[in-house]
């Protein structure tokens, strides 16, 4: 009797949630953050979504209680890892995602329950009383079992109740033939700030923009560019104005292939500085690009200030034309150089170029559509 209430009570969630779908999954996004409370099993704290770039992602959302997801998730799981045991590019990882039973589906529950079905994959836990999951509130979930699919680019294509091991296989298979996005080497973690590659670029308005006369600017590029390079800077800041001149660089060499070099100026302290001098400072330090005004630094607070502790506001972020952030300087200085004191600036330089001329020639690569 007590099977039968809880088939019934799944049977319910489940065409609940289909009456439901347009208000869950976030299909077709760009996947957030999982921010897990905790790794049971071979994982980090430090690990997320963006720790997988350029992989096809199977994420599974779980309760050690829930009866579908013994009946139906846990087994497809175990399908695909079988299936796709030998494919480097596919990558699984099962997290406890508790919004009831809080005393029941802890985290200790969650690794005997991977033991169960002898899982060797990476195991979480997300969520507790009056604390709850972030990764159920960032992908719209509709609770468990939940599935969630992750393509190359960091795009979910799937998030649902459930997937049937074929389709699940097919679709993958699918993700897999798709082109993985250029890897570009990064700095050092301890460098900091490398935690925002992967994400979105905000889509929060600049003060205002100062754009480059006709004269000074470079070819005529692709519109929208690219891939565009923001460099934020002041006129007060040494570090800024030894880094300027290294942007102009940029802006002249790669203008022509669809790079967007924008300076963005933010006042120190943050208040309405008149454009002519941001403009006339800017020149003097021999940039004649794209000006984007951050007078308060809402943008910079968005971008990179409030994820976490950071060293510098002099910072630099390459974001590609999906508006992803796919290289992060966190500052405060570099340019080209070969005074060997001045090595860690000009390897920063170098690698920043790398990245640049790496994301290009993978968006060059891909077909033009037609209309």
């Amino acid at each position: 009797m007590r099977q039968m209430i809880w088939m019934m009570l799944l049977l319910l969630g489940v065409a609940s949630s289909s009456g439901a779908a347009p208000s869950r999954g976030i299909v077709g996004r760009p996947a957030p953050p999982w921010q897990v409370d905790q790794w049971v099993q071979g994982a980090t704290a430090a690990l997320d979504v963006n720790s997988y770039s350029g992989k096809v992602i199977y994420l599974y959302g779980f309760q050690s209680w829930c009866p579908g997801c013994h009946a139906r998730g846990f087994p497809t799981l175990q399908k695909l890892i079988k299936r796709f045991e030998d494919e480097d590019d596919v990558v699984f990882v099962a997290v406890q995602t508790t919004f009831e039973g809080f005393d029941t589906n802890t985290p200790a529950k969650a690794l005997s329950t991977a033991k169960r079905y002898d899982l060797k994959i990476p195991i979480g836990h997300s969520g507790a009383a009056g604390k709850p999951s972030p990764l159920m509130r960032h992908y719209r979930s509709g609770g468990t079992p939940w599935t969630i699919i992750i393509d190359r680019s960091g795009i979910v294509r799937f998030n649902d109740f459930h997937i049937t091991p074929d389709a699940g296989e097919t679709l993958m298979k699918q993700l897999l033939a798709e082109a993985a996005p250029t890897r570009v080497q990064t700095l050092p973690t301890e460098r900091g700030g490398q935690d925002r590659i992967g994400k979105k670029f905000p889509k929060i308005p600049f003060s205002r923009w100062l754009l480059a006369a006709p004269k000074s600017a470079p070819p005529k590029t692709r519109t929208p560019p690219r891939l565009t390079l923001y460099r934020w800077w002041t006129d007060a800041c040494g570090f800024c104005h030894a880094s300027l001149p290294a942007m102009e660089l940029l802006r002249k060499k790669y203008g022509e292939d669809g790079l967007r070099v924008v300076a963005v100026y933010h006042p120190k302290p943050p208040r309405a500085v008149e454009g002519t001098a941001i403009r006339a400072a800017a020149a003097s330090l021999g940039f004649h690009g794209d000006i984007a005004v951050d007078e308060s630094w809402h943008v910079l607070r968005e971008a990179y200030l409030d994820s976490g502790q950071r060293a510098a506001t002099s910072i630099s972020l390459l974001v590609d034309e999906q508006g992803v952030i796919r290289f992060v300087h966190p500052g405060p200085v570099l340019f080209p150089s070969t005074d060997p004191e001045d090595v860690t600036q000009n390897n920063d330089f170098v690698m920043l170029e790398s990245a640049i001329e790496k994301v290009l020639n993978d968006a060059k690569a891909k077909p033009t559509p037609h209309g």
